[in-house]
């Protein structure tokens, strides 16, 4: 029985490993060549690892922050910038002591005075739901209810002096005001009784207030029916005037603001009555009034927005664009490589056919080569492009049916070379098929050149698909490099100050160009004698 040190040295004997390791050996003591597959793993990486890299949705069309906002790491030259982030702490709800909520009561009110119109303020994890909520229940009862007088539901403050509420606070770590707010709050109302009998939901409303250093309350979002027992989120686009007034107090301006009174802003979310169950209450008897309300809210959230957002800023549609940047790789690579690969087995098929067969058919294949090469390959690809249709598969039809004409030429010059030599004319006084000549000498003998072609054809189609994008031909819900670069320069990013726009894809590009023009110099330098021996 052979030894597993036998069946080691056996298959290092191979002729392949022998071929691959001799390969190897050459290639590796050239440096431009290694740093070209180091940057070429890196790119590949990036774009297998996508989903999780990127931080924001990739779309060009998702809107996540502001147009044109500068990259996070730009603040540092500007101490005064607000970043662009998600303040709340604890956007799922998911700890309980982050509700504010007082131990000494087991609820809360605001000025309220008659505590069995409400039940307890909870927290539950329930059955098929794998997230935590707050729940804010009221049941009424037969006590007269404290109605502020005269009920005004314009105010900030609801009619009724008796609600159930949370809070939560976060600390503002600037000294200027965001640019914009925007809060979401997702919840759900489940109503019994004659709260889901009349008035279809107008006898309660869920309010969510700003409450500033000094403790006055701001309404910033009063609920309207209809209600449903199925979470929904609600977006509350906050108004310069509740900026102004939420954040006074915590930050100063030119204007003379005060200096840091308090750093912590409250948000809070209320149940309350309305004054349509006032006008109930006046009109028929309490005790023939009965039900519940409970709201259920899982999450709240609130993005401020500043100068600045995210590693790489945003976009001229405000969206994000390092998540665009790095899911742009996918595009780039896979439109390169299967442009490529088709282009090269188009390429490869014609040149044997045209070298080996020669006559007639070498003069048929090699005019509508030249046909090809006269014509301009932009326009073509642009008219090409426009017919097919703005798809990723219609781009790499496209970019490959105009990118085989030059390695036919190639192959064919190789074959030519080849099919007079010595062994060619062994196999066919053997009798060996044209088939069997051209797959098993003639291919083999010719490959060695093609693979530093295949790597500079892929820079060629990546640089084709980026030319086709910036053109606005490509399909404009696919993030790629080109694409971001045509919409910065339809919109004037340089004109808005916005280079990260424009630099970071222009640098992807040039880049991933590179990586592949070192590796396939290197391989010419490897697999070409003649280049070998110099």
């Amino acid at each position: 029985m052979s030894t597993s040190a036998e069946k080691s040295a056996g298959w290092r004997d191979r002729n392949w490993y022998v071929s691959l390791s001799g390969f190897w050996l050459e290639y590796k003591k050239h440096r431009i060549g290694l740093l070209g597959i180091v940057l070429l793993v890196l790119y590949v990486g990036m774009a297998i690892g996508a989903p999780w890299i990127a931080t924001h949705d990739p779309s060009p069309t998702a809107r996540v922050a502001p147009n044109y906002m500068a990259p996070q790491w730009v603040s540092v030259f500007d101490p005064e910038g607000v970043i662009t982030a998600e303040w709340m702490p604890d956007t799922a709800l998911e700890d309980p002591d982050s509700w504010m909520i007082d131990p000494a009561a087991p609820v809360f009110y605001k000025n309220g005075s008659n505590q069995d119109e409400f039940d307890y303020l909870y927290h539950e994890s329930t059955g098929d739901n794998d997230f935590n909520h707050v729940n804010l229940t009221w049941i009424h009862s037969n006590e007269s209810m404290s109605w502020r007088t005269p009920p005004d539901p314009d105010d900030d403050l609801p009619a009724s002096n008796d609600f159930i509420y949370f809070t939560q606070q976060f600390e503002w770590p600037y000294e200027a005001i965001p640019s914009d707010v925007n809060m979401t709050i997702d919840f759900a109302i489940t109503q019994t009784g004659d709260f889901a009998r009349l008035e279809g939901g107008l006898m309660f409303k869920v309010y969510v207030w700003l409450i500033d250093y000094s403790g006055n309350w701001r309404n910033v979002y009063r609920s309207y029916p209809l209600y449903s027992d199925s979470y929904r989120a609600r977006q509350i686009d906050l108004s310069y005037l509740d900026i102004v007034e939420g954040w006074r107090g915590m930050a100063e301006n030119a204007t003379g603001w005060q200096e840091d009174l308090e750093d912590i802003l409250t948000i809070a979310v209320g149940l309350v009555p309305t004054a349509v169950f006032h006008n109930y209450l006046g009109s028929t008897p309490e005790f023939e009034y009965t039900g519940s309300v409970t709201v259920s809210v899982k999450s709240i959230s609130l993005v401020a927005f500043g100068s600045y957002f995210g590693l790489l800023g945003t976009t001229d549609k405000g969206g994000d664009a390092f998540s665009q940047l790095i899911f742009g790789s996918r595009i780039s690579l896979t439109i390169g490589i299967l442009a490529t690969a088709i282009s090269t087995a188009i390429g490869v098929i014609v040149g044997l056919t045209a070298g080996y067969l020669g006559g007639k058919t070498d003069e048929i294949l090699m005019r509508l080569v030249d046909f090809l090469l006269v014509i301009p390959g932009l326009p073509l690809m642009m008219i090409m492009a426009s017919f097919l249709g703005p798809t990723t598969d219609n781009i790499i039809i496209v970019i490959a049916i105009l990118g085989w004409t030059g390695t036919s030429r190639l192959i064919r010059s190789q074959v030519m070379a080849e099919k007079n030599k010595a062994y060619v004319e062994s196999a066919r006084a053997i009798g060996a098929s044209d088939t069997y000549i051209v797959m098993r000498h003639i291919l083999p003998n010719v490959t060695p050149i093609l693979f530093a072609n295949i790597t500079l054809g892929v820079v060629g189609a990546i640089l084709s698909e980026s030319g086709l994008a910036f053109l606005g031909l490509t399909d404009p819900g696919q993030p790629s490099w080109g694409r971001m670069l045509a919409d910065a320069q339809g919109t004037g990013g340089f004109t808005h100050g916005a280079w990260w726009v424009v630099v970071f894809p222009g640098l992807m590009i040039t880049i991933l160009s590179l990586a592949f023009t070192f590796v396939g110099h290197t391989l010419d330098q490897v697999l070409n004698p003649r280049l070998r021996q110099r």
